[in-house]
């Protein structure tokens, strides 16, 4: 009996080993699997060794420094534009101010930040004004040693009093040994493509304030950097205006190219086609993006701009590459952005303390910050409101995409499939040829610029579209939401504004994941399944009516930090409340009766920074906001109706931070800007329309 249990034990024993080393066999097959994986991405992405990198890092700056060194050496003849910037800058040198001062030019890549910079520092007057000049070419990977040591050799070969052990130097001597150098001269440093301001604390202790007039200029695309400037020496430069530097040497068959408000280093390339005729301008402008990339001689354009995506950090060139989906000189909405950035998940979470749009709206205002996005237009208190981004930069821009197969853009008919491996589709003619995309399984994105789509291509690709997680219908003429997006599981971001839609499918409620869906402009009756959306967190809706049994359910939306806008009723005033994390709200026909708990239900959205109130009969119904307690963060007020007893209500006294207020039909009895200026410190907008009886 012993023997037997002892063989049984054995054996339990074996099969247990036998069992662990399968288990171990299955992990180093996975492991093994996964090696190869990544073996065919590098092969797929063509990903190189480390001495590749460094070699492509000396590539670049060897680039770098060819550019600049390129444009220092253009003559004053070959110069276009800009002659108020070349007289503003010489003023600047010249005059009789002693301190000495920082001047910066800034702009993006190709502006001819470089070009005005050499044509002064070049002149004959500058150079009897400033016997101590230095022009250093600042590389984007550099360091502050060479950088320091660099502008000695060019400031001493001049005096020949280089002194011994120079390269053996540490950073502290040679700021010290610059400093006596400088110190009884009146000198001129140019700092050209400055890039980051790690290095200006030692060189600004170097570059010595002697009070004899020295002036340092610095050239950059960086705003941070231009800030380095004294007060009013900073130089932002735009582009040329259209009837200005190109009409005097293109002809009038040029005139697309000039649409293309070209960077001025451009136009020198451009000189060498002045003869060629309307028709060969014509193929030019609508192949220019292939120009860009194969022509050699425009070779150069293509590389100033590269430099300024290559210094990008990581989570900003996908938002940079995002920006190029929208079609040329298209106007682009800081919200609409942000959301699309964010359903992308290009939006990096830093904790509890900020919300992901605040996070994004900081990669906004570096991309401008860098000169790869121009603010086209700002709201009531300053904020940027749409942005623009260059023809030339959106060329790069979709180049780069299509090469890396971030996305893929249809501007042009019968350019054959739109997918290539895409994982982003942006149709901006022919919509019915997205029948195209059927064959790729990549898809995550589709946004739609064109008006006339068809239905079916849905249903023919949707087989490619299973993964979406941005679906842009906006504008497009369609009557009735697909059948097949409500089994989009995956997907974050709808819009279907501005569209024919007549009603919401209740299967919308099974896109679990969705986070925003614009509505404006069409429906009018929301279905209560829309409250099954759970991690919603904007809905943007002209006037949106919730029926009683979706009234009832609205609490669910906690999450939600847009709802605009939606008709009132005595339930939704009520559960309100439970929307805590609104950030902004509109509410519509509100009837005198639901003062109190509207009212009271906003006073517990401290988070809220836009409210907008409109009264259902501005004869009738009156706004009383005396349950209104103070909003710490509220910064744009809009109330239409009658205030309560014709008065500025108290509580507007508390609203501390609010910049713009618009008061319509509010049938005051006095003059209320008197106790304004008393009440608001910040506000930089006030609109009163008809607001007395």
């Amino acid at each position: 009996m012993e023997g037997t249990n002892n063989f049984l034990m054995r054996a339990w024993n074996q099969a247990t080993e036998v069992k662990k080393w399968r288990k171990l066999a299955a992990q180093a097959e996975f492991v093994e699997d996964c090696l190869k994986k990544i073996t065919e991405t590098k092969n797929r992405f063509d990903l190189s060794a480390s001495n590749s990198i460094i070699d492509c890092i000396s590539s670049y700056s060897s680039r770098h420094q060819q550019l600049s060194e390129q444009s220092y050496l253009n003559d004053d003849d070959d110069f276009v534009g800009n002659r108020e910037e070349v007289k503003c800058l010489t003023a600047w040198l010249s005059d009789a101010k002693k301190d000495r001062t920082i001047i910066s030019i800034c702009g993006m890549g190709g502006l001819g930040k470089t070009t005005i910079a050499s044509s002064i520092y070049k002149k004959e007057e500058v150079k009897r004004m400033f016997i101590c000049r230095a022009w250093i070419i600042v590389f984007q990977s550099y360091r502050v040693k060479d950088l320091l040591k660099r502008i000695l050799l060019q400031l001493m070969t001049k005096t020949a009093n280089i002194p011994d052990g120079l390269d053996n130097m540490d950073c502290v001597n040679l700021v010290e040994l610059l400093q006596r150098h400088l110190q009884s001269r009146r000198y001129l440093i140019v700092l050209d493509d400055l890039w980051s301001t790690d290095s200006w604390p030692l060189l600004d202790k170097a570059f010595v304030k002697n009070n004899n007039g020295s002036r340092i200029i610095i050239t950059t695309r960086i705003q941070t950097v231009a800030s380095l400037a004294d007060a009013s020496h900073e130089m932002k430069l735009s582009l040329l205006p259209k009837g200005r530097s190109m009409d005097s040497f293109l002809s009038e068959g040029v005139l697309k190219i000039r649409r293309q408000k070209l960077p001025r280093q451009s136009y020198y390339i451009l000189l060498s086609y002045k003869e060629m005729d309307e028709h060969e301008w014509e193929l030019f402008h609508n192949q220019l993006r292939w120009e860009l990339s194969n022509n050699p001689e425009l070779s150069w354009v293509a590389s100033v701009l590269n430099l300024s995506y290559n210094d990008l950090p990581c989570n900003l060139k996908n938002c940079f590459l995002y920006c190029g989906l929208f079609p040329a000189d298209h106007q682009i909405e800081r919200k609409r952005l942000i959301r699309l950035w964010i359903a992308e998940g290009f939006v990096e979470d830093r904790g509890p303390e900020t919300t992901l749009a605040d996070v994004a709206a900081c990669y906004l205002k570096e991309l401008v910050n860098r000169s790869l996005l121009q603010v086209s237009e700002r709201n009531e208190y300053g904020r940027p409101k749409r942005f623009q981004m260059h023809d030339l930069v959106r060329e790069i821009s979709l180049n780069i995409s299509k090469k890396e197969k971030f996305a893929t853009t249809w501007e042009y008919p019968n350019t054959g499939s739109i997918c290539d491996g895409s994982r982003r589709v942006s149709v901006q003619k022919d919509g019915n040829l997205m029948q195209t995309a059927k064959n790729s399984t990549q898809i995550r994105s589709v946004v739609v610029f064109v008006v006339e789509v068809s239905l079916s291509w849905f249903r023919d690709c949707y087989p490619s579209f299973r993964l979406l997680r941005v679906l842009c219908l906006r504008h497009c003429h369609i009557q009735k939401v697909p059948d097949n997006v409500s089994n989009l599981f995956n997907l974050h971001y709808l819009d279907l504004g501005y569209t024919k839609l007549k009603e919401i499918p209740g299967s919308v409620g099974k896109l679990i994941n969705l986070q925003t869906l614009y509505l404006n402009g069409c429906v009018l009756d929301l279905p209560s399944d829309i409250t099954m959306l759970t991690r919603l967190q904007h809905l943007r809706i002209d006037v949106g009516r919730f029926g009683n049994s979706a009234s009832s359910k609205i609490g669910r939306l906690e999450h939600l930090h847009t709802l605009k806008s939606i008709e009132a009723n005595s339930c939704v005033v009520k559960k309100l409340q439970c929307l805590m994390r609104l950030r902004s709200l509109g509410v519509m026909k509100v009837q005198e009766s639901y003062n109190k708990d509207l009212w009271t239900s906003v006073s517990k959205m401290t988070s809220l920074t836009s409210l907008f109130v409109m009264t259902a009969d501005r004869d009738r119904d009156v706004l009383d906001l005396a349950d209104l307690k103070p909003l710490p963060c509220l910064e744009k007020l809009m109330l239409s109706g009658r205030l309560d007893k014709g008065a500025i209500p108290p509580v507007f006294g508390h609203f501390s931070k609010l910049k713009s207020l618009r008061l319509s039909f509010s049938g005051l009895h006095e003059d209320p800007l008197a106790l304004f200026a008393v009440m608001f410190q910040n506000l930089g907008h006030l609109i009163l329309y008809r607001c007395y009886d």
